[in-house]
């Protein structure tokens, strides 16, 4: 379960385009969510794996019903 802030975190990195600057997130949520398997860091910057991606459409999903 990750609290609202950690979801943020993950909208945040999972809206940001290639080509823009990287997202600022805590710390502390990175490394959970790097842990988790949500994201990664390539090259320096966060992006989001396919369960980051599938973790943010369960809780859009979660909050529309």
């Amino acid at each position: 379960m990750l609290t609202h802030q950690e979801f943020a975190s993950l909208l945040a990195v999972g809206h940001t385009a290639v080509n823009d600057r990287p997202a600022v997130i805590p710390a502390e949520h990175s490394a959970r969510l790097i842990a988790l398997g949500y994201m990664a860091d390539i090259a320096g910057k966060l992006r989001l794996t396919t369960p980051g991606k599938n973790r943010i459409a369960a809780g859009i999903a979660a909050l529309a019903s």
